[in-house]
């Protein structure tokens, strides 16, 4: 294990302090493939704001996304490393989580069956883990036992068609794997073909299949859906779209898999100059607001308010945030969000009014190097 020191701030022990019952705990992910340690466990004091960064650990390549199972003894993380011969094909690693330390132990690494992957989702019941292989555009599921070891793919699946931007929509880019609420169907949204590709999911085989009921929900040509968020009620969710900077609002019927849209919205408000490209999305955890990041020389989030019927307004842009806003999250209590800057090497503390849903700025800031991620202790 390795301690890193942060400059002006505190470094604070992992044990033997009162104060950390206080504190908010998270994990982060860098996407710097040049790291020996690239997953970091970070704290936070809400009521002072101070950053500490805990420890950092080895075992995942370039680990920018991470993920836990479902009673947080397991961390999932994707790696850059890869297993076959050929070092084509990147894999997911499992690591042990020390109940009181919180330090990660590597279980075992398995190969993602693709090329540059970029996004893992493990299931409720913590028997899968999934993963998106943005290079091929494959989507793979691996069953994982019951000690956290990560087994062969039981199935690989792959979109298909293009789209119109010629240097991003050559073929299918997986970006992201995300199984529904209901844990039947894993939808895939793929940047390449202006898709999110829905799969049944046999939970017994673990064979993903194309969902007969809609093999795919369509987006606007050149939209390059990325990542997608469901709202609490599993009835509804919110898809960012890369290549037009846009975020589209969507009802989902979790009975047979299918998507229909609601409305769509920019990410970023009329004049928005510079590069504009969305990145993640989250729903406020009281069901109200969505969140969007969107990466540019002016990066910002965006807070959209849900209406009756699940459609969006825009309500507040909150520009100058972290260069790259790669990923952002919302603590558990739905007071703060974490933005994670990947080329400004920072995460910066921002509150939330949950009942506006309104951000405000802090001071309150951390270095991490290229944070990718950030997974919230719960």
């Amino acid at each position: 294990m390795c301690l890193v020191a942060l400059t002006g701030m505190t470094l604070l022990s992992c044990t033997g302090n009162k104060e950390l019952a206080e504190t908010i705990k998270f994990y982060v992910g860098s996407s710097n493939g040049s790291l020996s340690h690239s997953i970091y466990l970070c704290e936070l004091n809400p009521a002072n704001g101070a950053f500490a960064v805990l420890d950092s650990f080895a075992g995942a390549k370039g680990g920018s996304y991470l993920d836990f199972s479902p009673e947080g003894n397991y961390l999932f993380s994707i790696n850059q490393a890869p297993l076959d011969q050929e070092g084509k094909h990147a894999s997911v690693t499992s690591f042990s989580i020390d109940p009181r330390s919180l330090a990660l132990r590597t279980i075992n690494s398995q190969s993602s069956e693709g090329e540059d992957i970029c996004h893992i989702n493990c299931s409720k019941k913590g028997d899968y883990i999934f993963a998106a292989n943005y290079g091929s555009g494959h989507a793979t599921a691996l069953p994982v036992r019951a000690d956290g070891t990560i087994a062969t793919a039981s199935s690989v699946v792959v979109g298909s068609g293009n789209g119109p931007v010629e240097n991003r929509q050559q073929g299918p880019h997986a970006h992201q794997v995300m199984l529904d609420p209901g844990q039947n169907f894993l939808l895939v949204p793929d940047l390449g073909c202006d898709r999110v590709m829905i799969y049944a999911f046999d939970s017994e085989k673990g064979e993903l299949s194309t969902n007969p009921a809609q093999p795919f929900f369509p987006l606007l040509a050149g939209a390059g859906p990325r990542h997608l968020a469901f709202h609490p009620d599993g009835n509804s969710l919110y898809i960012v779209n890369e290549l037009n900077s846009t975020i589209t609002a969507c009802r989902y019927n979790g009975s047979d898999g299918t998507i229909r849209e609601v409305n769509t919205l920019s990410t970023v408000e009329e004049g928005h100059e510079g590069m504009r490209y969305p990145a993640a999305v989250r729903v406020h955890p009281n069901g109200r607001y969505v969140y969007a990041s969107t990466r540019g020389e002016n990066s910002c989030i965006t807070t959209f308010e849900i209406e009756a019927d699940k459609s969006l307004t825009l309500i507040q842009v909150m520009e100058q945030v972290p260069n790259w806003p790669r990923d952002f999250n919302v603590d558990p209590s739905g007071k703060l969000m974490l933005v994670a800057g990947e080329r400004s090497d920072e995460i910066r503390l921002y509150k939330i009014d949950p009942e506006t849903g309104l951000l405000s700025e802090t001071e309150s800031l951390v270095k991490v190097p290229a944070p990718a991620s950030v997974l919230f202790v719960q």
